[in-house]
């Protein structure tokens, strides 16, 4: 059987998906992996940090091992946000290539319409008259529009906004005071003018980590397999209630809640505002979780 892999090398996380081809030219997962690098972290300048870097390369190193020990034939990797960005970009490329992963930067038009693909091949998805993929990274925000029939984008958005960014914007104590809400919604809301939707009724799904992260929560799941979250709901008044949750506890409480990841107990926050602001822009109730993102739609992209 062929086995592919595909790597996601994000301003807060660096994600892995093999999967393996099936009778019917489908694609079986076979493995799913993360790890918070934060490569993207202080960029000063528009430069990737040292240490950062350092973190992500190795996080590819072992990625490259895992690969060689499942028997992958083929790597697809990509960069996000911080690597399109960076003016450090292509000695991070070269580093990446010498631990044995060929990363490609992708504009912010690409990373959308990968994102879009991943979302509208899911069988949850594909008949959707109107669909809009919400895409939260760590440093921008993605807003992907679609029509029934058709696997193309109807339009694309991308903000200049994540939840690492917005979190090193306003959220600076520990935990944040009131006021560093407030301004941390106020900056999003102020970003998200910039976003119109032609018309209204759309079916709002989200990927990311923010959203796995959420689902998770919200169903006080510990350790969860992303399969059992892929499809469930989180509502306004759910995204609402988990926002003062995380308001009110320190980064480490924040890590002993059931169902979060504590590498992303410091942008949570950061996270769950922009998502309550994007969805009161939008006039959405609620927003569907797929775990099948960005690496998914590299996996239909390249192999079909």
């Amino acid at each position: 059987m062929q086995r592919f892999a595909s790597i996601d090398v994000g301003t807060n996380t660096v994600k892995l998906t093999i999967v393996e081809r099936d009778a019917g030219g489908g694609f079986r997962r076979v493995l799913d992996t993360s790890r918070t690098t934060r490569l993207g972290e202080r960029m000063v300048g528009g430069r990737l940090q040292e240490v950062a870097i350092r973190r992500t390369l190795e996080t590819l190193r072992d990625y490259a091992a895992l690969c060689r020990k499942e028997e992958v034939q083929e790597i697809v990797a990509v960069g996000t946000a911080a690597l399109r960005d960076a003016v450090n970009q292509e000695e991070f490329i070269l580093r990446a290539r010498e631990v044995g992963v060929e990363v490609r930067p992708i504009s912010g038009e690409e990373e959308a319409r990968l994102s879009y693909l991943a979302v509208r091949r899911d069988p949850l998805w594909r008949d959707a008259e109107q669909l809009l993929v919400i895409d939260i990274g760590g440093g921008s925000t993605e807003f992907i529009l679609g029509q029934t029939g058709s696997r193309e984008m109807a339009g694309r958005i991308s903000l200049p906004i994540g939840a690492v960014r917005l979190t090193e914007a306003a959220l600076h104590s520990d935990p944040p005071s009131i006021r560093q809400i407030n301004d941390a919604n106020r900056l999003a809301a102020e970003v998200l003018k910039g976003l119109t939707l032609p018309g209204e009724n759309y079916q709002a799904v989200g990927v990311g980590g923010t959203f796995v992260n959420m689902a998770a929560v919200s169903l006080r799941r510990a350790d969860p397999d992303p399969e059992t979250l892929h499809g469930c709901l989180l509502s306004l008044p759910e995204i609402e209630a988990q926002i003062e949750t995380y308001a009110a506890h320190t980064v480490e409480q924040r890590k002993q809640i059931i169902g979060l990841d504590p590498a992303r107990a410091d942008i949570i926050l950061g996270g769950a505002i922009l998502l309550a602001q994007a969805l009161f822009h939008c006039r959405l109730n609620a927003v569907a979780v797929s775990c099948h993102g960005l690496r998914w739609g590299l996996l239909y992209d390249r192999f079909g």
